[in-house]
C-alpha cells in the first residue's frame, strides 16, 4: 500500500471530530471522508492496484462561490472496495484504465478560493481559510459503488443528513495501513 500524497504536510490522520476527519459534524452536513492537506499540485498516487471506475468534476464555483473547480477519481480495488480521490487539481487517468499501486493518478487541487470566502461561508470553510488549508486530497471509501445523488443530499464530500449512507466506510484504518507501510520503508 502507498500513502496517497507522498508530499503531504504530515502522515497523521485527523482524530474524530477534528477538521477533515471522517463524519465530522459540520452543522448542516457531515464530512464523508478524510482530508490530507498538501501543497497544491502535489502528486496523488493510487494506494493499491485498482481499476478507474469514473472521473468527473467534483467542486465548482457554479455550485458554491468559495470553491474552485476540482475533480474526482473513483477506483475499485482488487478487494472490491471503491476509493474516491477527490478535490484534485488535475487528473491523468480515465475510466476503464487499470492503475498500479504507487502510480500517479492526479495532483492535489486548491479547492478553496480564499479570496471569495467571507462571513457568509460555512464556519468550517472559514476555519480552513484561517488555517491556510486550501489544498487537500479528500479521500472516501465505500463497500459498494456510490450512486449519484442530488446536491441537496451530497455535495463536495459532504452528506446533508444525520445517518451515514449505506456503503460509506470510515477510511481511517485503511489509510493507517498505508502510513505504517510508508514508515516501514
Amino acid at each position: 500500500m502507498f500513502w496517497p500524497v507522498p508530499e503531504s504536510y504530515c502522515r497523521r490522520l485527523p482524530r474524530p471530530g477534528e477538521p477533515g476527519s471522517f463524519w465530522e459534524d459540520r452543522g448542516d452536513r457531515h464530512h464523508a471522508g478524510v482530508d490530507i492537506y498538501a501543497p497544491g499540485t502535489a502528486s496523488v498516487v493510487s494506494i493499491e492496484d485498482a481499476t478507474v471506475v469514473a472521473v468527473h468534476e467534483f467542486t465548482s464555483p457554479d455550485l458554491n462561490p468559495y470553491w474552485n473547480v476540482t475533480y474526482s477519481i473513483l477506483t475499485r480495488n482488487e478487494q472490491g472496495l471503491y476509493l474516491r480521490y477527490a478535490e484534485l487539481g488535475s487528473v491523468c487517468v480515465e475510466a476503464g484504465q487499470k492503475v498500479r499501486a504507487g502510480e500517479v493518478i492526479g495532483t492535489v487541487g486548491s479547492v478553496l478560493a480564499l479570496d471569495r470566502i467571507d462571513s457568509t461561508a460555512p464556519l468550517y470553510i472559514q476555519r480552513l481559510k484561517d488555517r491556510g488549508n486550501a489544498a487537500m486530497l479528500h479521500f472516501e471509501m465505500y463497500d459498494r459503488q456510490p450512486r449519484p445523488l442530488p446536491p441537496t443530499l451530497y455535495l463536495g464530500g459532504n452528506y446533508f443528513q444525520q445517518e451515514m449512507p449505506p456503503g460509506l466506510l470510515n477510511p481511517a484504518k485503511y489509510l493507517a495501513r498505508a502510513i505504517d507501510n510508508f514508515n516501514d520503508n
